[in-house]
């Protein structure tokens, strides 16, 4: 099985991520704003900070797909 995310959805997942953070640490109103500010200027979906976020993203899920099969394979067969 092969899954890999677009520009946009990668966008989302970063998105989500960040917003949890900022909930759920302890941070200070200046970093919080830091860090808005950081996703909202730095990474928009079609800028180079983005790609290469989707990018690795990309390579660490098919990394991720291969280690499974490969896991799979060694798996013996009575168990």
């Amino acid at each position: 099985m092969k899954v890999e995310l677009d520009a946009d959805e990668s966008w989302e997942l970063m998105s989500l991520v960040v917003a949890r953070l900022l909930g759920e640490a302890s941070l200070a109103d200046s970093d919080r704003a830091r860090v808005r500010r950081w996703r909202s200027e730095s990474m928009r979906p079609g800028d180079e900070p983005m790609r290469l976020l989707t990018r690795k993203i990309n390579d660490d899920l098919a990394a991720v797909a291969e280690r499974k099969k490969r896991s799979q394979i060694r798996k013996p067969d009575w168990r």
